[in-house]
């Protein structure tokens, strides 16, 4: 039977055996690929002629069809930084959010070829991160391990890598995505505790320098929004209060920024109650400038200090916990202020699309979600109607 001839780019050629010095044949496979700047040679030999084909026709395969892969070296931390260096529309503070959910992979797989990186690889992290068994190192130089990751930040750091690797089968880099190969953690859905309708009481009537930060909270404001409120955006003879900036932790420490989106620059009118807290708290200020005179700070924030300077969103939070310990009442985050005031809106029969308005959300649904929770006092009421 005649011997088929070897397709184009395929060559026997005869080498010798180092160990041996015996000479061994090898087919080798020189193909040009590419175009352009990208244009360059793939070089390859192998023992046998059916490697080289097979080789062979999968390299030209996946040329014709404009999936081929030139091998490369690049990293897997390369990779996460190119693709952060491109988010130019992203605010600080989501950035420096991916920024922290992409931390983990570059510590512990940042050094691996990204041509390399496996589902393995990505599953052992999990389980990892899981078991709290992952180190970092702090800013000072120290090297410490991390707190066991929950489910749903394990799945936001698999979801972040697997954009970069979605960016970089887009560019030609890897030929799959295996992040999206993982599978996610089922996790319970977050709850929340909001404050019952005597403790927001409690707290709007608790006698504190901070009383107009924690009024706002119970308002609907964002604690990004209430440390970026200038004392020019309220309108004490309107009564009202305008979001036109917020002050979050961004890359790099605090930042200034725009509202988070379009509808959360707002004008809200507030009641006359918020307006005599506000008041009150703006003479306290002035009262604390004339005590510092030239040593007292800008002062033109409504969150600030008694030496004028502005409350960092963590100050705020702080402060907070420091009020509800003090009133002694079973701690919720500042955030959930928030959701006290869409839920007992909900409950006052306020219609969720005003409510969504109000709070400076794009989407009544999302609101309806995430705000309006069921408290255990609307609930016995619900029961008592059935009587």
């Amino acid at each position: 039977m005649a011997r088929k001839q070897l397709p184009t780019g395929i060559a026997k050629i005869t080498v010798t055996n180092r160990r041996t010095g015996k000479p061994e044949p090898r087919w080798r496979v020189q193909l040009n690929v590419g175009t352009g700047d990208d244009r360059h040679q793939v070089r390859r030999s192998f023992r046998s002629e059916a490697e080289a084909r097979a080789f062979h026709a999968e390299t030209l395969g996946a040329v014709q069809a404009g999936s081929y892969v030139r091998v490369s070296t690049r990293t897997v931390e390369q990779a996460c930084a190119d693709w952060l260096a491109s988010k130019h529309s992203l605010k600080s503070s989501t950035l420096r959010g991916y920024i922290a959910a992409l931390q983990p992979v570059r510590d512990e797989l940042g050094d691996t070829a990204i041509q390399k990186l496996t589902k393995r690889h990505l599953d052992d992290l999990v389980a990892r991160l899981r078991a709290g068994d992952v180190e970092r190192t702090t800013d000072d130089g120290r090297t410490v391990t991390r707190k066991a990751y929950a489910p749903a930040t394990i799945n936001q750091t698999i979801g972040r890598l697997s954009q970069v690797l979605d960016s970089e089968q887009a560019q030609g880099n890897v030929v799959r995505n295996v992040a999206a190969l993982v599978d996610r953690i089922p996790s319970d859905k977050q709850t929340f505790r909001t404050l019952t309708h005597s403790e927001m009481r409690r707290v709007l009537e608790h006698r504190c320098r901070d009383r107009h930060l924690w009024t706002l909270a119970l308002y609907g404001l964002r604690r990004g929004e209430i440390a970026g409120l200038r004392w020019s955006d309220v309108d004490m003879k309107a009564g009202t209060v305008t979001i036109t900036e917020t002050r979050v932790d961004g890359v790099g420490g605090i930042v200034v920024d725009t509202p988070k989106s379009r509808t959360s620059a707002r004008t809200l009118p507030m009641p006359e109650d918020v307006v005599k807290v506000l008041k009150a708290a703006r003479k306290q200020q002035r009262r604390e400038r004339l005590v510092l005179g030239e040593a007292y700070a800008g002062g033109e924030y409504v969150a600030c200090d008694e030496a004028g300077r502005p409350l960092n969103t963590w100050q705020v939070s702080a402060g907070w916990d420091r009020m509800l310990g003090d009133l002694g009442i079973e701690r919720v985050r500042l955030h959930d202020a928030r959701h006290t005031c869409g839920t007992l809106m909900h409950l006052r029969g306020v219609p969720i699309a005003v409510i969504a308005q109000w709070l400076g959300h794009s989407s009544a649904a999302f609101t309806m979600s995430t705000y309006a929770h069921s408290q255990d006092e609307a609930l016995k009421a619900a029961g008592r109607s059935f009587a």
